[in-house]
C-alpha cells in the first residue's frame, strides 16, 4: 500500500496527465473557479454594483483572464465592443457594471476613449468573496477531492508578494507616484478613482521609461487624454514585437 506522500504524488501525476502543467486544476477552474460561485460573491457583486447583470461581466473577465494567464492572474486586453458583445450587453450596461466591479473592488479597469480601441482589466486578488475558500470547501468537499489549494483568486498574486515584498511594494508606490506626476503634468491637477485606478494600471504593467517617452510626446502634440497615452503606449509595444519578430525570421 503506498504511503501518504506517494498517495499525494500519484494524485498530482493524474492532474497533469489530465490538466497539463500545474496551474490551479479546480472543479470546473478549466473555464471558471467554481469556489467563487459557491462563495456568495455573485450575489453580493450584483448587490454593491447596483446593476443586475455585474456578475455577467466579472464571470466573463475571469474567464478570459484563465484563458490568456493560465499560470496566475494578470492583465486581460479586449475591447469594450467585443467584451459588451460576450456579455450579451449594449455599451451603456458594460460601463454601469464595470463602474460598479470597480466599486465591489474585484476588478481594475481602463476604458479607453473608443470602444473599438483595447480596454484593460485586472482581477483584483485576492478577490473579496463573503465566504472565504477554505469555508466553501468545507460544506462542498465532494466537489474539490483533487484540487490543488489555495485555489486562483484566493490569495495576492506572486507580483503582489515575494520574496522582497516589502521593498517591491515601495518600488511599486513610487513608480505609481511618478506616473500620477506625469499624468498632472501633462493633463490635469484634478485626480478622481478612476483615474488613479487607470494609472495604477498602467504604473503595474507598463516599463516606466516607456511611459514617461509617451507621456512627453502627449505634451510635445497636446494630446487631451490619457487614452491617448495608453493607446501610444500599446502602440509602440506592438511595432517592438513586430520589429523583434522580422529580425527572428
Amino acid at each position: 500500500m503506498l504511503r501518504r506522500g506517494g498517495r499525494r504524488v500519484c494524485r498530482l501525476l493524474r492532474l497533469i496527465s489530465r490538466n497539463g502543467p500545474l496551474m490551479h486544476p479546480s472543479a470546473d477552474d478549466a473555464r471558471f473557479p467554481l469556489w467563487l460561485e459557491l462563495s456568495g460573491l455573485p450575489g453580493r457583486v450584483n448587490e454593491v454594483a447596483k446593476v443586475p447583470y455585474a456578475w455577467v461581466v466579472f464571470r466573463k473577465v475571469v474567464e478570459l483572464d484563465m484563458a490568456a494567464n493560465p499560470l496566475r492572474p494578470g492583465l486581460v486586453e479586449v475591447t469594450p465592443a467585443e467584451l459588451a458583445e460576450r456579455c450579451g450587453l449594449d455599451a451603456k450596461k458594460l460601463g454601469r457594471a464595470v463602474k460598479g466591479l470597480r466599486k465591489a473592488a474585484v476588478l481594475r479597469a481602463f476604458l479607453p476613449d473608443h470602444e473599438e480601441e483595447p480596454a484593460l482589466f485586472q482581477v483584483l486578488t485576492p478577490v473579496p468573496t463573503p465566504q472565504p475558500p477554505d469555508e466553501v470547501r468545507a460544506r462542498h468537499p465532494d466537489l474539490f477531492l483533487e484540487s490543488l489549494w489555495p485555489p486562483r483568486y484566493a490569495e495576492a498574486t506572486p507580483e503582489e508578494t515575494g520574496a522582497d515584498a516589502e521593498g517591491a511594494e515601495l518600488r511599486g508606490e513610487q513608480k505609481i507616484k511618478r506616473v500620477v506626476e506625469l499624468y498632472l503634468n501633462t493633463f490635469s491637477m484634478r485626480l478622481n478613482s478612476l483615474i488613479l485606478d487607470q494609472l495604477q494600471l498602467m504604473a503595474n504593467h507598463y516599463d516606466l521609461a516607456l511611459v514617461e517617452r509617451v507621456f512627453e510626446r502627449a505634451r510635445k502634440r497636446e494630446a487631451r487624454s490619457l487614452g491617448w497615452v495608453m493607446t501610444e503606449i500599446r502602440r509602440e509595444i506592438r511595432r517592438r514585437e513586430e520589429a523583434g519578430m522580422k529580425e527572428g525570421e
